[in-house]
């Protein structure tokens, strides 16, 4: 079995002993004690592992470390310190470079620091010992930083590139360029022999000098031809014929450039000759150049190798073409005036020509490099549907072979074949009409999973057409991208989102259940306190309580049922708040009296207003009468939420004013209403949602009427606000004034709930007051006329459910006869809950009340009650059950399901009453006890006083009183 990657040793610093290589060992025993940066074991982690790293490039690098600049190198940079190797490893830069040069490197680096970037210098020149010999070689230099931690420097890692290649060819063929335009200025050919030596040696780095010699022929036999100097650049002592060795060498040749070199004797000692700075001429290179005759060589051209150039193939290829261009410069030069004219016009064309096919073939090689190193799939298909191209890469994506892919292309399918069955219409379609239409087309698929097993690959296709002069589909071009990675962040952002949507649900549901249970007791007791004071009123019991005591009992019942209330209000716009901040708030539109929700939510406050003294009244005003209206599709519970959010925070602001009065006015509008038509100042619309909720909400399965305006108001006659306290309404979490929340209390959620519910129902809202003149809150929402009222479904009555309990019932004393033969199963995990609820409704009167832990307790006193098949033993009179929803061993919707179960199975004789208690208040989990099969379900905090009137109905609606 093969060692696991993270298991093998790659620091040879450390571990130089699972590595033969020289350059480590030297490493390993060079004296770093000696060094500035000293032992290797001293040294920070980063710069071990950065320096071992650089230890197993192929190419040059450095690292240059910390403020003083410590070098260290891997093997192949080593020409960079030349004869200061091994001296310089690990001392510091100015050590090994001096000041100056130092200077310059810490400037580059600041630049770099400065811009962002690494710093880069291109066709940096070196002078490198090779073979034994100084070659004149040229690097691009990159310097990257190397950042710490916290981002600040730590020092450099120097990469070095080489190019001499690249540099000497770009030199070289500005050098020929130089040397036609030179010569295309003489008219004669001694003129030309001094603009060659003089360009080739001026403008080349290639050669140090060079020397032409023309051809004297003598008149006895061919043997004894000799070569006369012409012209020289740049050597001195030469004699004025070509020496004997050199045409002894070129004889029997007539094109070929020849070599010579001193270390193998072939270089005339007047040709070794020494260049001040650069130093001995040791090769040269001989071109022969031909004459008219094609025979026998007119001239003869010797050109000094520069001593820092390597002897290789491309410098033999650059003096050859160096060599032809004098050979059609002599031949030019020769003829007659027309001829020349015309065979350089002929030779432009022909440079011209052979230029523009270079540059094709350069062109089409770099084009079809880019099609096959692209990072994404392309292929390229003719009108027919033929595929012309197409690259590795898309091949690699679709899964599929060359020759399966061209065979597909043959039958017009091609990467269609490669498809997902499931996206294939749609992708399709879209690959049709953007054919028809000659539109670019961009969609995405998943590949057929027999193609890649085990993967599921998402990929973009996009296409674009090439039409001809004629407007004809001549090309058609196809890239693909790899595009699974977006798609799982896609899909793993949705389930992060959907997985913090559910917690945070829970959590507000769990907060939600928690609180509200306390509280349904704080309630409950509250209550009894107020029941069981008529008691003490007696005569007989006068001497337990006084007067005064038992108005001050009064006073704090009162008022911890108010506390009570008032935390019951802040739980449900924390609720409401986190359904509107989630979105998941929806509207549940029903037909109904707009009327009517107005006069609920007055009897609602009623007996805060008769507490506060304050007058309470609605007005409808002469546009809603003249419009007749009458029934309307609206969510009357979200309706009834905003006017009970304006009636109490006016009942706050009014209750301590001299004159206290409150009224609800209602009008209507054909058209939407402006600021004058409501009397107040609106506030802008958040986004489109307003258009969005306004279309749903007038817009359903079944025409109904026309769509009209409603507008409310609420208008007080209390404190009044100023223009900067009106400014911060309608804000979450805000009030007008920090002094409010100390003298009124609240959340400050309650405006910015309004504001939202309103805008979801196709309205604005808004507000107008005077300091200390009174205030006005009014809004408009856009609702649809109804001509008949039918009954709600009953999910729809789970839904409104929720605040029916805050009816106002007056005292227990007028329900006690209604409720004497009452007989009622509380199923209640929590005691004290289960225990004070319990007392509750005995005191008021109910003729018995059972009790169950949990659903199955509750299923097994129901077997014995009168709504079961019974024989034998006498059966437990029950009316109603009261099932709380959240319990251990079985639930309340596990129960409830389970009742309606034996209902059907005629184990139990006819409809069982049920009720069920909760501290959750959404809308969904309403719904779900409505559909386990309980018929009503009320909210925790609630007052027994509020469920009585409930319970009472249920009963008689199903006849369930024994």
């Amino acid at each position: 079995m093969e060692t696991p990657l993270e298991d093998l040793f790659v620091d040879w610093l450390l571990f130089a002993d699972r590595t033969s290589d020289p350059w480590i060992d030297f490493l390993v025993n060079h004296n770093w004690e000696s060094k500035a940066v000293g032992p290797v074991q001293s040294w920070p982690t980063m710069l071990r592992q950065i320096y071992t790293t650089i230890l197993a490039s192929r190419e040059p690098r450095i690292i240059y470390w910390g403020n003083d600049m410590l070098m260290l190198y891997n093997e192949q940079a080593r020409f960079v310190t030349g004869e200061m190797h091994p001296l310089a490893l690990g001392e510091p830069f100015i050590k090994v470079w001096g000041i100056v040069v130092l200077t310059e490197i810490i400037k580059m680096i600041r630049t770099g620091a400065k811009r962002g970037k690494a710093v880069l210098q291109r066709d940096h020149e070196f002078i490198l010992m090779r073979y034994g010999y100084p070659e004149s070689c040229f690097f691009d230099v990159v310097l990257l930083p190397i950042p710490s931690p916290e981002g600040r420097f730590l020092g450099v890692v120097t990469e070095f590139t080489e190019v001499t290649e690249k540099v000497l060819q770009k030199h070289r063929r500005e050098m020929s360029k130089a040397l036609l335009q030179n010569i295309l200025k003489v008219t004669d050919v001694s003129d030309l022999r001094q603009a060659f030596v003089r360009t080739v040696v001026t403008d080349s780095k290639d050669i140090s000098y060079a020397v032409v010699y023309s051809r004297s022929k003598s008149p006895a036999i061919q043997d004894t031809e000799t070569f006369h100097l012409e012209a020289y650049h740049n050597i001195k002592g030469i004699g004025d014929n070509l020496p004997d060795e050199i045409v002894a060498t070129l004889r029997g040749t007539t094109s070929d450039v020849v070599v010579l070199q001193q270390s193998k004797g072939t270089l005339p000692k007047e040709f070794a000759v020494s260049i001040p700075d650069i130093g001995l001429v040791d090769t040269a290179y001989v071109l022969p150049i031909v004459g008219l005759d094609g025979v026998h060589l007119s001239d003869i051209a010797i050109l000094g190798l520069n001593p820092r150039r390597s002897v290789s193939p491309s410098v033999r290829q650059f003096a050859e073409s160096i060599r032809d261009l004098l050979f059609k410069s002599f031949a030019l030069c020769s003829l007659p005036l027309e001829q020349r004219q015309a065979q350089e016009f002929s030779q432009a064309l022909s440079q011209q020509l052979e230029t523009m096919t270079v540059k094709a073939e350069i062109s089409e090689r770099n084009f079809t490099r880019m099609l096959r190193d692209a990072p994404i799939g392309m292929c390229m298909h003719r009108s027919d549907g033929h595929c012309v191209y197409v690259n590795d890469i898309l091949l690699e994506l679709l899964g599929m072979s060359r020759a399966n892919f061209f065979k597909a292309a043959e039958e017009g399918i091609a990467w269609r074949e490669a498809v997902h069955d499931d996206d294939f219409e749609a992708v399709n379609q879209t690959w049709t009409a953007a054919i028809e239409t000659g539109k670019p087309m961009s969609a995405e698929f998943r590949v057929k999973p027999n193609l890649i097993p085990n993967e599921v690959r998402w990929l973009e296709i996009s296409a674009q057409q090439r039409h001809d002069q004629d407007g004809h589909l001549e090309y058609l071009y196809v890239w693909l991208r790899d595009v699974s990675s977006r798609k799982q962040l896609a899909e793993q952002k949705l389930a992060d989102a959907l997985e913090t949507k559910r917690r945070s649900e829970i959590f507000i549901d769990m907060v939600s259940h928690e609180m509200r249970n306390p509280l349904g007791a704080i309630l409950l007791l509250a209550d009894g306190i107020l029941s069981s004071l008529p008691c003490v009123s007696d005569p007989t019991q006068s001497s337990i309580l006084t007067a005064d005591a038992r108005s001050s009992l009064v006073d704090v019942a009162a008022n911890i049922q108010l506390c009570a209330r008032h935390q019951k209000v802040i739980i449900d716009e924390v609720l409401t708040f986190s359904r509107l901040d989630s979105k998941l708030l929806v509207l549940a539109p029903e037909q109904i009296r707009p009327t009517e929700t107005v006069q609920s939510v007055l009897k609602m406050v009623k007996a805060e207003l008769d507490y506060d003294k304050i007058q309470g009244s609605m007005a409808l005003q002469p546009s809603y009468t003249d419009l007749a209206v009458d029934n309307v599709l609206l969510d009357p519970g979200r309706l009834a939420q905003i006017i009970l959010n304006f009636m109490t925070n006016a009942i706050k602001f009014t209750k301590n004013s001299d004159k206290r009065h409150i009224v609800i006015s209602i009008g209507a509008s054909r058209t939407q209403p402006s600021a004058d038509d409501c009397q107040v100042t609106l506030i802008k619309p958040r986004g489109e949602r307003v258009e969005t909720a306004a279309r749903r909400l007038s817009i359903t399965e079944d025409p109904i009427g026309e769509d009209i305006y409603l507008i409310f108001s609420v208008r007080d006659t209390g404190c009044g606000l100023t223009e900067t306290e009106m400014g911060h309404l309608f804000h979450r979490f805000s009030q007008a004034s920090p002094k409010t929340y100390k003298q009124y209390g609240g959340s400050g959620l309650g405006l910015f709930i309004s504001r939202e519910l309103v805008e979801l129902q196709g309205g604005q809202i808004g507000v107008h007051s005077e300091y200390g003149k009174g205030s006005t809150f009014a809004f408009y929402i856009k609702t649809a006329r109804v001509e008949k009222l039918v009954e709600p479904p009953t999910a729809e009555l789970a839904q409104t459910s929720i605040s029916d309990h805050m009816r106002v019932v007056d005292g227990p004393a007028a329900q006690k006869t209604q409720t004497a033969d009452l007989h009622v199963l509380v199923v209640e995990d929590n005691a004290i809950n289960q225990k004070i609820l319990a007392q509750q409704l005995r005191k008021t009167g109910c003729a018995k009340v059972h009790v169950a832990d949990h659903g199955q307790d509750a299923l097994e006193l129901l077997s014995t009650t009168t709504f079961f098949k019974y024989v034998g033993i006498a059966q437990v009179p029950l009316s109603v059950i009261l099932l709380d929803v959240e319990m251990p061993i079985m639930d309340g919707l596990t129960c409830a399901r389970r009742i309606r179960e034996l209902e059907q199975k005629e184990e139990i004789v006819r409809h069982v009453p049920i009720i069920g208690i909760t501290a959750n208040a959404r809308v969904e989990q309403i719904a779900a006890c409505i559909e386990a099969g309980m018929d009503e379900v009320v909210t925790k905090p609630f007052r027994v006083m509020d469920l009585l009137p409930r319970m009472l109905a249920l009963v008689d609606k199903h006849a369930s009183v024994v």
